[in-house]
């Protein structure tokens, strides 16, 4: 598994969010069936009214689809925290994985070569994880 780290910004706001993602990533991203979830000891925060949602499902671990996921993603303002895990069907292993992190970065895990290639094309300040503090 590979992980990318975005760090785009614009001006001194992160210029990704999740909606961005689960958009640059369709029509895959909308097939899947995804569960959001905290991610380093931090509970899933995000504000909007999907935002709302969003901490719900976390809190419930409640799968949902890529549609669904999608339309909560463009009713939030931000995701501070968050991590949000997709699954293809029939399959039963992990596509990708987005955590925002602390609305410092946006990470996305997968050993998807297509994914990888384009958030690499479309961001211009990705860098590669290669240890879980770096």
């Amino acid at each position: 598994m590979a992980t990318l780290r975005i760090y785009d910004c614009d001006g001194r706001v992160l210029a990704v969010d999740l909606r961005h993602l689960i958009d640059l990533l369709a029509p895959r991203s909308l097939q899947a069936t995804w569960t959001a979830s905290s991610v380093e000891g931090e509970e899933l925060w995000a504000t909007g009214q999907g935002g709302v949602q969003l901490e719900g499902l976390a809190r419930n671990r409640s799968p949902v689809s890529g549609a669904v996921l999608a339309e909560l993603a463009k009713s939030t303002v931000q995701v501070i925290w968050g991590e949000f895990t997709a699954v293809l069907p029939p399959q039963s292993v992990v596509w990708v994985t987005i955590r925002a992190i602390d609305s410092t970065f946006y990470e996305v895990t997968t050993t998807d070569e297509v994914v990888l290639k384009k958030v690499r094309s479309t961001y211009k300040d990705v860098r590669v994880a290669t240890g879980p503090d770096e």
